[in-house]
């Protein structure tokens, strides 16, 4: 095998670490061994009627993927759990977990068929149309003061 081909089987997939991000976009540098990338896009969840953005960060280990062994024709897939960023803590078989740097929680738990949300922060909901809530059995509102207009 010549060292030509060799270079692009070695780059085909490749694990690193997000050295640069392009604010906003899903675009990042990633340091593979000596060498740092291009911009990349990297894959998110995206199609003709959805868009979800997760804000990329320095540092996160990611693969990158260049079908052609050309690293600046690949595309970037991360979410990698390693030793600097584990499963978040309440994560089992059947409980999806959103867990924000903020320590803001969404759970789902399929077999429970319960949703639970802890917010650190406030929480707004605005809708153009109307607000329903209806419940099987009771609503418990425990606060400091409900101001109904």
């Amino acid at each position: 095998m010549s060292a030509e081909l060799l270079r692009k089987l070695g780059n085909i997939a490749a694990v690193g670490t997000i050295s640069e991000v392009v604010e906003a976009k899903a675009l990042v540098r990633v340091t593979l061994l000596d060498r740092v990338t291009d911009f990349l896009p990297v894959l998110m969840f995206a199609n003709s009627f959805k868009k979800h953005f997760v804000p990329l960060r320095v540092g996160e280990q990611v693969i990158v993927i260049s079908p052609y062994g050309e690293a600046s024709s690949g595309f970037v897939i991360r979410g990698i759990f390693n030793r600097g960023c584990r499963e978040p803590e309440l994560a089992n078989d059947t409980t999806e977990v959103i867990e924000f740097e903020d320590g803001t929680v969404v759970m789902y738990d399929t077999k429970a068929k319960h949703l639970f949300m802890n917010a650190v922060g406030d929480i707004t909901i605005k809708a153009a149309g109307n607000i329903k809530l209806e419940a099987g059995g009771n609503i418990d509102i425990d606060c400091a003061r409900l101001d109904l207009n």
